[in-house]
Order: structure tokens, then sequence, then C-alpha cells
């Protein structure tokens, strides 16, 4: 396997569970980028992992940021954001109906706590399907101050808009 970052057609066609043949009609259709070294086509790595894990809403990614923004929290006090995240779980649980959507994710959210910090850092920097849907109800209310959610906020629209201008 090429370590340099780029694949071949057939290392890329490995990643992605499809024959070679397929990944080279994905790029000669354009869907997935290549450059060509004589005949050989090479494929950036970064560009079959895009393909795998598909990209995140503007939503989900501002939601990923700000949960990524808490870590330092987590990591210098992990105790009192812990604290803070189950405090919110019960009181939410008690407006909540017990067969309600959001049932499910106080469920799961008590069992990521409860594994302790290294358990809850996947699930606040995932860009998996579970972990995003997780962080959209997230119990960390209240563990960044407003001052530090307006800046994150305000970090998070510069990054989007330089990073997605041409999209």
């Amino acid at each position: 396997m090429t370590t340099n970052g780029w694949l071949t057609t057939g290392e890329t066609a490995t990643v992605l569970g499809v024959s070679r043949q397929h990944v080279v009609d994905l790029c000669d259709r354009g869907e997935l980028p290549c450059t060509r070294a004589g005949t050989h086509r090479r494929i950036r790595r970064s560009d079959v992992e895009r393909m795998i894990t598909p990209l995140l809403t503007r939503e989900q990614a501002k939601s990923l940021w700000l949960h990524r923004a808490l870590l330092g929290h987590l990591m210098i006090d992990p105790s009192s954001v812990l604290d803070t995240a189950r405090s919110n779980l019960r009181s939410w649980k008690s407006v909540h109906r017990e067969d309600g959507l959001a049932t499910g994710y106080f469920q799961q959210w008590e069992q990521v706590i409860e594994g302790g910090v290294d358990s809850v850092v996947p699930v606040l920097v995932g860009t998996d399907e579970v972990s995003s849907e997780l962080r959209q109800n997230s119990p960390f209310a209240g563990v960044l101050s407003d001052v530090e959610r307006r800046q994150v906020l305000r970090s998070f629209r510069e990054h989007w808009d330089r990073e997605h201008a041409a999209a």
C-alpha cells in the first residue's frame, strides 16, 4: 500500500469495498478526484476517507465545534462537567414523557457518562452518526459560559464561511 497519502485504484477499491473498475469510473466521471502518473490514476487518501465518512451538515458541524470547545473544561474539571451533564439529564427526564424519543437519547447519554471521561470524549468529537445524534440532545448545556459560547459560535461562523465559501 502506498504510504505517501496517495492510493492506487486497486487500493482505493479495497478501502471502499468496490471493484477497481468502479473506482476508475468514479474518477472518470469526476466524482472522485484523482491525478495521473502516466496511465495510472492516484487518489488522495483524504478524498477516499471523505467518501466513507459523509460530510456533516452545518448544524452538525456547529454542534461538533461547540462540543470540542467544552473539552478543555472536561479535562480541567471532569467531575464538575459530568455532574452538570447528570443534573441536566435528571431535570430533562422529569419534564419529558417516558415513551418519547428524547428518553432514548437521555438513556444513551447516561450510559456514556457512566463510562467516564474516556467514554464521553469520543462522543463529543466523533463524526459518526450516533455521536452527531447524541450531540443534538447534549446534556452539557451550561458548561460553557455565555461569553465562551458566543466566542465559539463566532469562530465557527468565520470558519464555516471561509471553508465553505466555494460550495
